[in-house]
């Protein structure tokens, strides 16, 4: 997962989390705020009626016989209770503020109730003034439920912003990634410019990144420094070696014994001088020290390597389909090398081909791309094998004195120069396939 949408998912939650406990607050805080305000409004109306009753007495005319007094206005929210009481209760004299329920008009309403006992005229009263919940508790209802819409589009709205936040604060990461790690084919191309940030993460992870890639851009000078001059310091031996050699088997007074044995040294001068060469030309190749400025017709590339190869393509009887060959100019490119990748897939196809068997090259133009495939009806090689067939050194047929297992990482190497997909499939006994992608941008 992207750390942009950690990023987001964690404020979400958070915010998520800030919500629920709010949830359940509120309404609490709600309740507490009404409860008092309508405490604070019966306090007002019991010390108001106090005074009253104090001043003027108890109002005859609203006394029945029982010397009750029970009143409620028009909307039933509100009532004033006198009555009187034949005993002397506990708590004479204290106001106390309770929820209650009464039926008034066959109806069930709720009250929030304040009552307090009192002497007057030697008679025990208790005075009861209620106030209606009902429209508090759907007031609080209402004012919870805003609030909760409120912080639930204000989350909404803050994870958006998140986003856009996050992909702002995300961008120098991303320009790191994009112009000193993505598509770098070799340390020689990576741009050690400092990426604007006033990050203090990212502008350390910019130095150390440029840091590293400056110390890997040395050690690939040192390596191809140390492979040019161990390739000249052994070639140039090998190569005297070579001539003693050739001279001392050309001397007729060495016997053929000797002749035999020193040819043997010769082909064997040959063969390290060959491996010499080939990993020279593989390293070369990968530090990018040939020029692409050129253009190449496949079709026509194709058609050279098959030409420099119809001997050994004759000689095995082979029969060779190149008749899906589409027309195709590749650019810019190393032509050498590109020549070099198709004659060792050819002369593969060709080495490990059985007598009377097929070659096939197809190239067809496809979207965004060229699809340029050669296979074979050869041996083939086992599925095990198969990862391992651009490997150097890899001898996945220790019975072949034909090659050194440099000619597919040889192949590799061209491929990648060229930014060229590569992919291999065999089968044991059925042949294999190469197939090649070069990219359309390209031309």
């Amino acid at each position: 997962m992207k750390l942009q949408i950690k990023l987001v998912l964690y404020n979400a939650v958070s915010k998520a989390l800030i919500i629920s406990a709010l949830a359940v607050v509120i309404p609490m805080l709600i309740q507490k705020i009404v409860y008092n305000h309508l405490d604070k409004r019966l306090n007002a109306r019991h010390e108001k009626m106090m005074r009253m009753i104090k001043i003027g007495g108890l109002n005859e005319i609203a006394l029945d016989q029982d010397c009750s007094f029970d009143s409620y206005n028009i909307f039933k929210e509100e009532f004033v209770s006198i009555s009187p009481l034949a005993t002397l209760p506990d708590g004479f004299g204290n106001t106390v503020i309770i929820n209650s329920e009464r039926i008034v008009d066959s109806q069930l309403l709720k009250h929030r109730v304040l009552s307090q006992t009192f002497l007057y005229d030697n008679q025990l009263y208790k005075i009861e003034i209620g106030e209606g919940l009902t429209s508090a508790e759907e007031l609080g209802n209402t004012i919870r439920n805003f609030t909760l819409k409120i912080m639930l589009a204000v989350v909404l709205l803050s994870i958006f912003v998140d986003l856009g936040f996050a992909q702002v604060l995300l961008r120098p990461f991303y320009n790191i990634v994009n112009d000193k790690l993505k598509n770098i084919k070799h340390p020689t191309s990576i741009n050690l410019t400092p990426v604007a940030t006033n990050t203090f993460e990212f502008a350390y992870l910019d130095r150390s990144i440029n840091e590293m890639m400056t110390q890997i851009n040395e050690a690939f000078r040192l390596e191809r420094e140390f492979i040019t001059n161990v390739s000249h310091e052994l070639l140039t031996p090998i190569s005297i070696l070579q001539n003693r050699v050739e001279n001392m088997i050309n001397d007729p007074q060495v016997p053929d014994e000797v002749v035999n044995k020193l040819a043997d040294s010769q082909k064997t001068l040959s063969r390290l001088s060959r491996v010499i060469k080939a990993l020279l030309y593989i390293s070369r190749i990968e530090n990018e020290q040939y020029i692409k400025n050129e253009s190449a017709e496949l079709e026509l590339l194709v058609q050279d390597v098959l030409d420099e190869t119809d001997v050994l393509i004759q000689d095995k009887n082979i029969r060779l389909d190149k008749s899906q060959l589409e027309p195709f100019v590749f650019k810019p490119c190393n032509k050498s090398l590109l020549h070099t990748l198709v004659f060792n897939l050819i002369s593969n196809a060709i080495k490990y081909n059985r007598p009377e068997g097929s070659i096939t090259v197809t190239g067809i133009n496809q979207i965004n791309q060229y699809h340029l495939r050669i296979s074979d009806s050869g041996i083939g090689m086992p599925a095990d094998q198969l990862p391992y067939i651009f490997d150097r050194f890899k001898r996945l047929r220790p019975d072949d004195d034909m090659g050194f297992g440099l000619g597919l990482p040889i192949v590799r190497s061209i491929a990648e120069f060229h930014q060229i997909k590569i992919e291999a499939s065999s089968e044991n006994g059925k042949g294999t396939t190469f197939d090649l992608y070069f990219p359309a941008s390209s031309t």
